[in-house]
């Protein structure tokens, strides 16, 4: 396979029909429903989560139901490599489809919030691996050249699960029927269980042999190694405590001891056999160009969570904004993200350098300016910022999945495509859980008993809970203009 820089780059339109042949679109596509599933789901049992508690209870442990999510999310999405190449696309497809199908049932039948968040758990690992199993369909599937056309429809599909998500939840919620909302996602992952049993095992086998036949070395199925897996889980539960404790000093020592078992677990991952580790060989090591352009993936969805976690609240109380107008000030994120990637999606290999760097700088613009706008500025400036924040990924997204997949030997190709949801997804753990420890230390902790902070409160949080993050940022941009040099 050449490196992606030294491809040239058809027309639009040769490109366009060069997915569609073969029937490689509808297999891609099967995986792509997997990405709504994820996405749509989170913001779906956000919506609806005030009425849950209303029925069984649990409020007090309802900031769980993410925390779980997120947990099984990186803990799947951290085995899709290994899965992938042991079971194929297709029968990996379905375990993930069924695992999350049999989550949302538990979720909802769940008389009391013990059992939901078991379902939360089993959901998480499913749309986890849903979604690294996408990426992966885009590195077996394609041509490095036609990737940044296949990213572009996966943004698409995440732009639209950010704007469906709440309304469909608010919907089920407003009916009185949020049982419903689970029993709907999980109708669709049973629709993506047979489907990837029947048609991305048919469809995908002749392009699955014909990648692997060009490798020099074809590794074999490696077992998933549970002592790092282990490792991992504890680290990213210590890291999810962090982040919905309302004690400051708890938090801190939870994060901290998240980050040694998270440093732990990459060092020991890291000196795994070629084709045995979770993650591809390199991860985080800035010497290498996989591990520059995950660390640009780390860090930068660390530093933009805070708007998703403390933006409508901080819009509510600042502003006066209504719930639905917060929520959509944040969807804003989401749909320029799938624009600019839309948009650029033909961009060529010389400009390819160009917007991972811009990609990364506007983005944190995006964030330096919230910690302007939100606690003085005026709602509607709001907008421009949270749409600097989207657009930066959408420029660079697919560039940066590109060069860090081709980085790797082709045996590994499948690690470095699921390494990447995953290390997004674990960036959003990290960053949440960091923004609580930031908002506590500014007086939004427990001195508030749960109430809504006053507007003093409030201006000093929301300017520390961006602010806090531009040093983050900061490593994001060091790795982009790094991952980009010549000879890189």
């Amino acid at each position: 396979m050449p490196p992606a820089g030294h491809a040239r780059t058809p027309r639009p339109a040769s490109e366009w029909a060069e997915i569609r042949r073969g029937g490689r679109f509808g297999a891609f596509m099967v995986l792509c429903l997997g990405i709504w599933l994820h996405a749509a789901d989170s913001l779906l049992t956000t919506t609806v989560m005030p009425a849950v508690t209303a029925e069984i209870g649990g409020l007090a442990w309802v900031n769980w139901a993410l925390a779980l999510y997120e947990l099984g999310s990186i803990v799947a999405g951290a085995c899709t490599g290994l899965a992938a190449r042991a079971a194929g696309l297709g029968r990996a497809t379905t375990m993930a489809a069924t695992a999350f199908a049999v989550g949302c049932v538990v979720s909802a039948v769940a008389p009391d919030m013990g059992t939901l968040l078991a379902g939360r758990l089993v959901q998480g690992l499913g749309g986890g691996m849903l979604v690294a199993l996408a990426h992966v369909s885009v590195s077996r599937l394609y041509e490095p050249r036609l990737w940044p056309r296949l990213y572009a429809i996966m943004s698409g599909l995440w732009g639209a699960s950010a704007l469906a998500g709440p309304l469909v939840g608010g919907l089920f919620a407003d009916a009185g029927h949020w049982r419903g909302a689970f029993w709907a996602f999980g109708a669709q992952a049973a629709l993506v269980a047979v489907a990837g049993g029947l048609l991305l095992r048919r469809v995908t086998a002749a392009a699955e042999a014909a990648a692997t036949s060009g490798a020099a070395h074809a590794l074999p199925s490696a077992a998933v190694p549970t002592g790092r897996l282990a490792l991992l889980i504890v680290a990213v539960l210590a890291v999810a405590t962090a982040g919905v404790t309302g004690d400051a000093l708890t938090a801190a020592l939870s994060g901290l001891a998240g980050l040694a078992l998270l440093t732990l677990f990459f060092r020991r991952d890291g000196r795994a056999p070629l084709g045995q580790g979770l993650l591809p060989p390199g991860a985080l090591d800035l010497r290498r160009r996989q591990g520059m352009g995950l660390a640009m993936v780390l860090t930068l969805s660390a530093a933009t969570v805070p708007f998703t976690v403390y933006g409508p609240i901080l819009f509510v109380v600042l502003h006066g904004a209504d719930a639905l107008t917060a929520g959509y000030l944040v969807a804003i994120e989401s749909v320029a993200w799938t624009l600019a990637a839309i948009t650029l999606s033909g961009a060529g290999a010389r400009l390819e350098p160009w917007l991972i760097r811009a990609g990364a700088l506007v983005i944190v613009a995006g964030v330096a300016g919230f910690a302007v706008v939100v606690p003085h500025g005026e709602l509607w400036m709001v907008a421009p910022f949270a749409a600097a924040q989207g657009a930066g990924f959408g420029m660079c997204w697919a560039f940066l999945v590109r060069r860090i997949v081709s980085a790797v030997p082709d045996e590994v190709r499948e690690s470095a495509s699921s390494a990447v949801p995953t290390m997004q997804i674990l960036g959003y753990a990290l960053g949440a859980a960091a923004a609580g420890i930031a908002a506590n230390l500014s007086g939004f902790g427990g001195a508030h008993g749960g109430a809504l902070p006053d507007p003093a409160t409030a201006e000093t949080v929301g300017f520390w809970v961006f602010a806090a993050f531009l040093p983050v940022g900061l490593i994001g941009i060091i790795a982009a203009i790094r991952l980009t040099r010549r000879g890189v």
